[in-house]
């Protein structure tokens, strides 16, 4: 995906909400991956799963670790992200 153009990336997320629409689904998940580890990708592509979630105990259930990063990290990060990203 950070090989693609941003004007086509552009058209990637309103595609996404016309797939979702065209499902029905008024509750979903959009999940992109852009590397299994291990795994190898015969075709260079870029994708996204559209996933309905009827109910909270079907589609996508997704479980984050509690203990999370420290404040430390997360300032890291943050500082990072502003030296890099020029909007």
């Amino acid at each position: 995906m950070h090989e693609l153009p941003d004007d086509s990336l552009a058209d990637l997320m309103p595609l996404a909400k016309k797939v979702a629409n065209a499902l029905g689904s008024e509750n979903y998940n959009i999940l992109q991956v852009l590397h299994q580890f291990g795994e190898v990708m015969f075709v260079d592509h870029v994708h996204f799963h559209v996933i309905p979630k009827p109910n909270k105990e079907e589609g996508l259930i997704m479980k984050w670790d509690n203990k999370g990063p420290s404040q430390e990290h997360l300032d890291a990060v943050f500082e990072k992200i502003k030296k890099n990203v020029k909007l």
